[in-house]
């Protein structure tokens, strides 16, 4: 039963972590691109929506996920008697991502989300290219927090 507890926890650990760094590349890679090449009066109005609606659901998921990959260290140290380098490493890297997000892109995605057509700053797309630029370095963050998850799960 045991066993099967950790099997349970492993696969929710992965995809959990998985699926949020899929979501932050889609982000990056499709969502925000295709934002930019809207017209203005659209382009606010859904990127402020955005910024509102992941604001208050991605702050969750970056702690869940920081907590799974959290539990796996302290598991598989408790059951090896060595700390497992690879799961550690993702754990702190998450840790790292979820303080980038509160210091760097937490404050963008605040102002974002409350501009409308009506009240935009004049220089508001400098706010979110700002905003993609640093967003683009939490993805290659999160998806190396990822890979040694994964990796952690491979060299057990």
């Amino acid at each position: 039963m045991e066993e099967f507890k950790m099997e349970v926890l492993n696969v929710v650990a992965i995809t959990v972590a998985g699926l949020m760094v899929g979501c932050e590349l889609a982000i990056a890679v499709f969502v925000h691109p295709t934002l930019d090449r809207l017209p203005d009066d659209v382009h606010l109005p859904a990127a402020s929506a955005l910024a509102r609606v992941l604001g208050r659901f991605m702050p969750f998921w970056y702690i869940l996920a920081f907590l799974l990959t959290l539990a796996e260290v302290v598991i598989q140290w408790h059951q090896s008697g060595r700390l497992p380098i690879s799961f550690a490493t993702s754990a702190v890297l998450w840790m790292l991502a979820s303080l980038y997000s509160v210091t760097a892109l937490v404050p963008i995605n605040n102002r974002i989300a409350s501009w409308e057509n009506s009240t935009r700053p004049a220089n508001w797309k400098t706010h979110r290219r700002r905003w993609d630029l640093l967003h683009r370095w939490r993805v290659v963050l999160l998806t190396t927090a990822l890979a040694f998850l994964i990796l952690g799960f491979v060299s057990k």
